[in-house]
């Protein structure tokens, strides 16, 4: 898989004023743009290695209406509907879990990259995944939402463009509550076709040992940071969900060398982290999960 590696400032500013100021506040940004902003002060951070940028709309009973009218707004500036693997937009016979999301790239460029919008998740979810059908004049789309996103969400980090961004540390942590039970789905666009939790997994390992890198006092603030975010979203399964993210991390076991083959072509892209350091955050971020 390719990546362009991006300016992460003029990137966020850019894809800001293309949000309709009223709904900015609604839209956390997060993934690989989120975690190079929140990393932009250790040394080659700036940039991020990616070709999608994510948007995630919210609370959740307003995404469909959110995305509805930010896909129109950007599909009217001209912006360019992104069909990956010979897919095309869906019509009103397309199931629902069969549509495309938005993914939608800048007019008069070809730098390669695009958004794609996301959803929080409604209350009631329970499957990983869940697609809802929102239309545009470009045909109808899949806004997904996965079941975890409000850990990833919680509490993001305001920037100066007006939208928030999700946290490193509530990012990682979503993705190790996600693989609790590990999405096996082989990856078609890596070399070996890893499961699609070596992916996500990995990158929580990436992302704490940029932590790492950025400070010294990583391992209180993830501690407390989690600490908080189960205690506020889950008060009554703290201690199951610690389990549950510690579960999530030790599944990755047997898999460290694919996933660091992967964090280095994404977001450790600008460090070219060795098999070793990677090891070395995985047994790191395993202790600190004993004390969550």
């Amino acid at each position: 898989m390719s990546y362009l590696l991006l300016d992460t400032a003029s990137l966020l500013e850019r894809v800001a004023r293309k949000v309709p100021a009223d709904l900015r506040a609604h839209t956390v940004v997060i993934g690989s743009i989120a975690a190079a902003w929140s990393f932009r002060d250790v040394a080659g951070a700036h940039t991020v290695a990616t070709k999608d940028i994510d948007l995630l709309l919210r609370p959740a009973v307003a995404a469909v209406d959110t995305a509805t009218t930010l896909g129109l707004d950007l599909l009217e500036d001209g912006w360019l509907p992104q069909f990956p693997d010979g897919r095309s937009p869906g019509t009103v016979d397309t199931p629902d879990d069969a549509l495309p999301a938005l993914r939608l790239a800048p007019p008069g460029e070809n730098e390669g990259w695009f958004i794609e919008l996301l959803a929080e998740p409604p209350a009631d979810q329970v499957k990983r995944k869940q697609w809802r059908r929102f239309v545009t004049p470009a045909g109808h789309f899949g806004l997904p939402s996965f079941r975890y996103m409000p850990v990833a969400i919680d509490m993001p980090e305001d920037s100066p463009y007006g939208l928030p961004i999700a946290r490193p540390l509530n990012m990682a942590l979503a993705n190790l509550l996600e693989h609790t039970e590990a999405d096996r789905t082989p990856m078609s666009s890596f070399e070996g076709r890893p499961p699609r939790f070596v992916k996500d997994v990995g990158r929580a390992v990436a992302l704490w040992w940029l932590a790492n890198q950025q400070s010294p006092r990583a391992p209180d603030q993830w501690l407390r940071g989690w600490r908080a975010c189960i205690g506020s979203l889950y008060p009554h399964q703290r201690v199951e969900r610690a389990a549950a993210a510690r579960q999530g991390l030790l599944n990755l076991r047997g898999y460290q060398r694919e996933a660091h083959q992967i964090a280095v072509l994404g977001v450790l892209a600008a460090h070219q982290t060795s098999l070793a350091a990677f090891e070395r955050a995985f047994n790191s971020l395993l202790a600190l999960l004993e004390g969550v």
